[in-house]
């Protein structure tokens, strides 16, 4: 990395909270990574990035799961030190989320890539990735969200939105209705017809964070408001959830996370998301 210009790679990267960064321009060449403490941006050229499709990520450890789109190779890329692995192809289409369990360093790492009705398994050393089928104890038809709480996977299923945790058995993964309580109660008002759905692990909690719309024309929805509950246990139920303390929460299209931030530019107890 000595000999190579300054464009070519990324910003400083701190890890106490996300960055977004956007891929656009022809064959995904170009790279703008926003940063929210001091409202800037920086624009870059990448070449590990450019014609690569990345794979949503709901536990990375600070890497990027990339998967070419001409070949199907794959990749892991840690955006801070440049290092690359390179990882056997995945032939199958468009995966829903990766999971990265520890550090590829790790003896005990091990990705997995989930796609809509089975997953891929790889560990440090492997030639080839390992598929496993799904099976469910609820009705299904895709994925809403992914994370990890306390070393288990969470899911939100559609078309009901029930909570399915995951039990790996040889050969398949089982996934299990987490709660027999009634799903939350949405406060919905008029015109708010429309919301995506969030796990976020949040303070040692899980919490399900709704963001509702209050219109939607054509492809661009307008955001009214949020709704966040928690999952208690104890009680087999969500419980609404009016104050996060210091933390907070930032979510993509996809996905969310939250985190203590001590930068004053970012605000506590607050949800930033994006727009578009």
């Amino acid at each position: 990395m000595e000999n190579r210009v300054g464009y070519s790679l990324p910003p400083p990267l701190y890890q106490s909270q996300p960055w977004l960064m956007i891929s656009h321009g022809q064959d995904a060449q170009r790279q703008t990574f926003f940063y929210i403490s001091n409202n800037y941006y920086y624009s870059k050229i990448i070449p590990e990035l450019c014609d690569k499709g990345i794979c949503r990520s709901c536990s990375s450890y600070g890497w990027l799961l990339l998967r070419d789109y001409t070949s199907h190779d794959c990749s892991l890329l840690n955006l801070v030190s440049m290092e690359m692995i390179e990882l056997p192809p995945i032939e199958y289409s468009t995966s829903e989320y990766c999971i990265l369990w520890l550090p590829p360093s790790d003896p005990n790492s091990h990705l997995l890539v989930v796609f809509n009705d089975f997953l891929m398994l790889w560990r440090p050393g492997d030639a080839e990735f390992v598929r496993k089928e799904f099976l469910f104890d609820v009705e299904f038809n895709s994925f809403s969200s992914v994370n990890i709480h306390e070393g288990n996977i969470y899911a939100l299923v559609a078309p009901h939105g029930d909570i399915v945790n995951a039990d790996f058995k040889d050969p398949i993964v089982h996934f299990k209705k987490l709660i027999n309580g009634e799903e939350p109660s949405l406060g919905l008002q008029e015109g708010q017809l429309f919301y995506d759905s969030y796990l976020v692990e949040c303070n040692g909690e899980m919490l399900l964070v709704y963001k509702i719309y209050s219109a939607s024309f054509l492809s661009y929805k307008v955001v009214s408001t949020f709704e966040v509950f928690r999952l208690d246990y104890a009680k087999d139920a969500w419980l609404e959830v009016k104050d996060i303390g210091e933390r907070t929460i930032f979510l993509s299209e996809y996905q969310g996370r939250s985190s203590l931030v001590s930068n004053p530019q970012v605000k506590p107890n607050s949800i930033y998301f994006t727009q578009g």
